[in-house]
């Protein structure tokens, strides 16, 4: 598996923390990493549903997010075959069965033995070998990770010049519990 690492200049964004505390500062940055990488799970999301027609909330389960240490982060995406009964509901065809808005022909479910179970499709002429119906989405999803964490610096000195106006807001006390005072 090809490994991705992006490093990211912050000395920009810096300069505006030196008045905060160290506390208020790791919090900040924490709160960014978190939120940059929920947008890249949605960035990669929506790119691969559109190619495969795989659904976003399949994709994203497929995605994590780590926090490694106090200033570091990771996001792992699992490229393996998605199996089709994960895809969408599915009902049976006079062709196959279909899962979600993918059809799959000559495919069948073990209704009695396993009625929510995944689908299965004949690997060759015989009757017994069989294979669980899977869809790739590696070489779209792959690309899609690799689009998003290029689009992610940037994206990250957005996030992280909000999250430092919210704890000097909060510093000078004009956020309090989450919630903007303001004069009457």
């Amino acid at each position: 598996m090809d490994r991705l690492k992006v490093e990211i200049d912050i000395k920009g964004v810096t300069a505006a923390l030196e008045g905060l505390s160290s506390a208020a500062m790791q919090a900040a940055w924490r709160r960014t990493l978190r939120k940059t990488a929920a947008w890249i799970k949605s960035q990669t999301g929506k790119e691969v549903s559109a190619a495969t027609k795989i659904p976003q909330r399949v994709i994203k389960s497929r995605m994590y997010f780590f926090l490694r240490s106090a200033d570091t982060g990771k996001v792992w995406l699992g490229l393996n075959p998605v199996e089709a009964h994960r895809i969408g509901a599915v009902s049976r065809t006079n062709r196959g069965m279909r899962a979600g808005r993918m059809t799959f022909e000559g495919a069948w479910r073990q209704t009695k033995a396993k009625p929510d179970g995944p689908l299965y499709r004949r690997t060759g002429k015989a009757r017994t070998p069989f294979e669980v119906v899977t869809v790739d989405w590696s070489k779209s999803g792959d690309p899609a990770f690799r689009r998003a964490a290029q689009l992610c610096e940037a994206r990250l000195m957005t996030i992280l010049k909000q999250e430092v106006n919210y704890e000097i807001q909060k510093a000078l006390g004009k956020i309090n519990n989450g919630k903007i005072n303001r004069a009457r």
